[in-house]
């Protein structure tokens, strides 16, 4: 398995402690979660840590093929994420991000076992294939990340620890 590609791993069965490199940096997966999108869909969230900062990696299998997202919780003011929504665009660091699709379900932390949690997901993108995601979970908070779509071969060098 040493040095192996994405190829042949299934990138939605991906545990806790496994390593891989991406962006030039060696990210841990620290914890999984999972979407359940209620469309006969689910996606498997990785909580990845590197080089001192927190990322998410999405990963869903649609049609034979791999959609994965990576993405950095940023700091947005409540506000602007709800103007956001109702508007259907969000300015954010000079760039014009505008909605695209929205996504109801669930979410399940399966490393910490915590009990089902429903949200909203809204995308927002921007030129280049940029993305912001506001989250709104069932009890009223808020949650927004920036990231983007990439392709599973970027992730290289998985290997279990």
């Amino acid at each position: 398995m040493f040095g192996s590609s994405s190829k042949e791993y299934d990138l939605t069965k991906l545990k806790v402690g496994y390593t891989f490199d991406l962006y030039k940096t060696n990210w841990k997966i620290t914890e999984i979660g999972e979407y359940d999108w209620r469309m006969d869909n689910t996606s498997v969230e990785y909580t990845i840590i590197g080089d001192h900062k927190k990322a998410y990696l999405e990963v869903e299998f649609v049609k034979g093929k791999y959609e994965v997202t990576y993405s950095e919780e940023i700091a947005i003011a409540e506000a602007f994420l709800i103007d956001a929504i109702n508007s259907n665009q969000i300015f954010h660091e000079n760039r014009l991000y505008e909605f695209d699709e929205k996504f109801s379900g669930d979410y399940k932390n399966l490393t910490t076992h915590n009990s089902r949690e429903n949200l909203e997901c809204f995308l927002f993108y921007a030129e280049n294939d940029a993305l912001l995601t506001i989250e709104k979970w069932g009890d009223g908070s808020y949650e927004a990340f920036l990231g983007e779509e990439l392709k599973a071969k970027k992730i290289k060098n998985i290997k279990e620890n």
